[in-house]
């Protein structure tokens, strides 16, 4: 059990990782490189979605629950991030947005509050399914196979772990309170790595696809809404081609850990 929890944060890590690297290289955090990793991160997330979540999904439940996973991961998610903004859910960053690194034309390439707390959910959505399923890998006892797992989670992660953190940074966020975040979400997707390996494996398959197709759903919303608006200040028209090579990126990854 306590070996779940520890592969599974492993997987994680790549957010702690890449903070270090934002803050130890502050030209990560100029507009157009910020642009560019969260373009190239959007495309990682959608490859995942699609090889890593929903094709699974649907593989073992079928189209009818998929679709239905789908529909509720991204209505919820959109329906929880739009009672946090009407609550008045939000959190200052400690240096003004206007401060921030600008892209050419004036505008700032960096997350605002509401795009940062959006983000944040947005990486434990993301997160959890994937630490479940470490969790479920271990179980079976397929210690090399779980090792694939965890570095393919992590390797396609850090790209998109880097364009968050910069655009925090650029947004004024403090190296150790987004260190502070990230560790929640690490110290969460150990908890779901336990909870794959001892409680959900003995579950049916169809309540396993539905949890993978109700993070789907919610990760599409996040992509769009709070990923791609961050990528096309950055680099504008290039946001396409990036997000092409993320998404090649990330199924390499799925087809060489054996996916």
């Amino acid at each position: 059990m306590l070996e779940a929890g520890l592969f599974a944060a492993i997987g994680q890590a790549a957010l702690v990782v890449g903070a270090l690297l934002v803050w130890r290289f502050r030209t990560l955090t100029r507009p157009a490189v910020v642009g560019s990793l969260m373009a190239f991160g959007a495309g990682a997330v959608i490859s995942a979605v699609g090889t890593d979540l929903v094709a699974v999904a649907y593989e073992e439940a079928g189209g009818g629950t998929t679709a239905l996973g789908i529909g509720i991961g991204g209505l919820g998610y959109f329906l929880i991030i739009t009672l946090l903004e009407r609550s008045g859910a939000r959190e200052k960053p400690e240096a003004p947005l206007e401060q921030a690194a600008m892209s050419e034309d004036g505008e700032v390439a960096a997350a605002s509050p509401t795009e940062a707390r959006n983000l944040f959910v947005g990486m434990i959505v993301d997160g959890v399914p994937e630490s479940v399923a470490v969790g479920l890998s271990l179980h079976l006892g397929s210690v090399g196979v779980s090792l694939a797992l965890v570095g393919s989670i992590f390797i396609a992660g850090l790209p998109e772990a880097i364009g968050v953190a910069a655009a925090l940074l650029a947004g004024g966020y403090s190296i150790s309170k987004i260190l502070l975040r990230f560790s929640y979400v690490v110290v969460i997707g150990a908890v779901a790595g336990v909870i794959g390996y001892s409680v959900l494996n003995n579950q049916e398959h169809e309540l396993i696809a539905l949890i993978q197709s109700i993070a789907a759903g919610a990760l599409l919303v996040v992509v769009i809404n709070e990923m791609v608006p961050i990528a096309i200040r950055g680099v504008q028209r290039w946001a396409g081609v990036l997000a092409a090579s993320g998404f090649v990126f990330s199924a390499a990854i799925t087809w060489i850990s054996g996916g």
